[in-house]
């Protein structure tokens, strides 16, 4: 706990220019706070689930991010046979 004290306080030292308030963290402080048990553990269980949130996350827009680009390759491949019939029939 001591750490993340310590960090805390490099944060609040550092100029708030450009950084957005993040109430969602306000939020999830106060309801860790009014639970009893071990805080950090609750830390550390909380991060853990945005971890695997994130990673959910960035898993799916790769996959759309893949899925787009196959499309994009078939509509390629697909404009590219229409110029070559053009050409084709351009020369008879």
């Amino acid at each position: 706990m001591d750490i993340i004290s310590e960090k805390i306080k490099e944060y609040n030292k550092i100029p708030q220019k450009g950084i957005i308030d993040d109430n969602s963290m306000r939020h999830i402080s106060r309801r860790i706070y009014f639970q009893d048990g071990d805080k950090e553990n609750m830390i550390n269980d909380y991060l853990e689930e945005v971890k695997r949130n994130l990673l959910q996350t960035i898993t799916h827009i790769d996959k759309s991010a893949t899925s787009m680009r196959s499309e994009t390759r078939s509509n390629d491949i697909n404009a590219e046979d229409f110029l070559q019939q053009m050409k084709a029939m351009d020369k008879k």
